[in-house]
């Protein structure tokens, strides 16, 4: 976990902007230098056709260093989950956290036989297989398994039914396009998902002209693979494929695999509670309890609410605190995580898990906390649809209000640290500047964001957020350029 500068500490637990004697006149050159330099790196070949929004400010004297476009709305990508992970600091709280339980509509004998259906709810928690191996020292379903058993429960009559009701049937963000829904970043959205919603297919070679070797990660019989693939020589050209037939769940394995190479490919899910309750009967078959009924799942409007009332809770999964699951969005820019967050927001707060009850939500804590909004428009949790629009004058007030926020330091290491970590791993990592960013990336098709806080080499502590936008050159160059004007102001102000 990144550790904070003392000088965002201190702000921090003041939750005021605090009076510094300043050095106006070697800053002011510094400042003036910089301001000279930055003018140039716009001016560059394939910088000066894209659009770019600039803002940066050091909060202690509330005081514009920099600014380009200011307010013009710009698409921020990623960007917006910072918006969505603040909503939720403010309104859930830090210590939230999501309850995933199994219950029954029937009654356990004796003997250890449950007559009734097993029925697992899920309530929004992204992690329940915790596929970054951040969070958990067993899988939710794991834990819930082995709750069952010490319950003495061993045999099951009925069927194990997967219930994501919590959120509304709508399985994408709005104005996401028709490409994204078939990749991992466009994950299925359901208040019970599993994996990212996402299994592996995992190919390797054997002999040649033999049939390849073909698993599926987590290893589950919930898709059946059709095995077409042929090991070839050394010299073969790689022609392997992967795919899903949809509506159903065959895989089909093809191609040529040449031999000592191997092959990987992800397959989003369709239907994410029908494959979360698989994998959840399996973990119970793995631990002795004997299952003779099949799988069933329960979308929102399926059922009456009264009928509810007669389930019983067995047992719970409760997930670690929010702020460590606001690591994973932020950090890793995990888009699934951000939408589920959003509608989470919107069933706790909003009346109903849908988008437009969140998005309600978020625009209400954007009022609370005094930030001037009319400018912007959210569509999404996750930055993923092009209907959203923020300006840089809005991102560094919002960063400002936050870190006047008694969760301040914990919302600060959900952030991607500079050379280090996260989506910043590999930026950003010369001594000068590794360490001392803690950010938040957006990149789409011709978008590259950043925007978050930086600590100078004299100790100041500045917020910014840089923008742009209709890049149709280099995205490496315009990268490279956000990285220099980030580090000018590290090394000289």
């Amino acid at each position: 976990m990144a550790l904070l500068s003392k000088g965002w500490r201190l702000l921090a637990a003041a939750a005021v902007l605090l009076p510094l004697i300043l050095a106006v006149d070697a800053r002011a050159g510094s400042l003036e230098t910089i301001q000279t330099k930055v003018a140039q790196f716009l001016k560059r070949p394939g910088n000066r056709s894209a659009q770019w929004g600039i803002e940066i400010l050091d909060p202690t004297s509330n005081r514009v260093l920099l600014e380009v476009n200011p307010d013009k709305a710009f698409l921020p990508a990623s960007v917006l989950k910072v918006v969505t992970t603040a909503a939720a600091l403010e309104k859930l709280g830090p210590d939230f956290r999501y309850r995933t339980g199994v219950y029954t509509n029937g009654s356990v004998q004796p003997d250890g036989t449950l007559f009734g259906d097993l029925i697992v709810v899920g309530k929004g928690d992204p992690n329940l297989t915790d596929p970054y191996g951040e969070l958990l020292e067993q899988s939710a379903i794991q834990e819930l398994s082995e709750k069952l058993l010490a319950l003495g429960i061993r045999k099951v009559t009925g069927d194990v039914v997967g219930d994501d009701s919590y959120f509304d049937f709508t399985s994408h963000g709005r104005s996401w396009t028709a490409q994204d829904l078939k990749t991992a970043y466009g994950a299925a959205i359901s208040a019970l998902s599993i994996n990212n919603n996402v299994f592996w297919v995992h190919v390797r070679p054997t002999k040649a002209g033999q049939l390849v070797s073909a698993w599926i990660e987590p290893r589950s019989s919930y898709f059946r693979i059709r095995n077409l693939g042929v090991t070839g020589s050394s010299r073969s050209k790689r022609t392997i494929y992967a795919r899903a037939i949809p509506g159903t769940r065959t895989l089909v394995v093809s191609g040529i695999l040449p031999a000592r190479q191997a092959y990987s490919h992800y397959i989003v899910l369709e239907r994410p509670a029908e494959a979360a309750a698989h994998l959840f009967k399996e973990e119970l078959q793995r631990h002795g309890i004997l299952l003779t009924g099949g799988i069933q799942v329960v979308h929102s409007g399926d059922m009456p609410p009264e009928a509810r009332r007669h389930w019983k809770l067995l047992v719970e999964h409760e997930s670690p605190p929010l702020f460590r699951a606001l690591e994973i969005i932020n950090k890793h820019s995990q888009n699934l995580h951000a939408e589920m967050l959003l509608r989470t927001l919107g069933a706790e707060y909003g009346g109903a898990g849908t988008d437009e009850a969140g998005l309600q939500v978020v625009k209400d804590f954007l009022v609370e906390a005094g930030i001037e909004s009319q400018r912007i428009r959210l569509n999404d949790g996750s930055g993923l649809s092009r209907d959203n629009l923020l300006t840089p004058r809005f991102q560094t007030s919002l960063l400002q209000f936050l870190f006047s926020r008694p969760y301040f330091e914990l919302f600060l290491n959900t952030l991607a640290v500079s050379g280090t970590d996260g989506t910043l791993r590999h930026r950003l990592g010369s001594q000068q500047v590794r360490g001392v960013i803690h950010a938040k990336t957006g990149s789409l098709n011709g978008v590259s964001n950043l925007s978050g806080y930086m600590t100078t080499k004299s100790g100041r502590n500045l917020i910014f957020s840089i923008f742009t936008n209709n890049v149709h050159y280099s995205m490496g160059r315009v990268r490279r350029t956000i990285d220099e004007i980030c580090s000018l102001f590290v090394d000289l102000y």
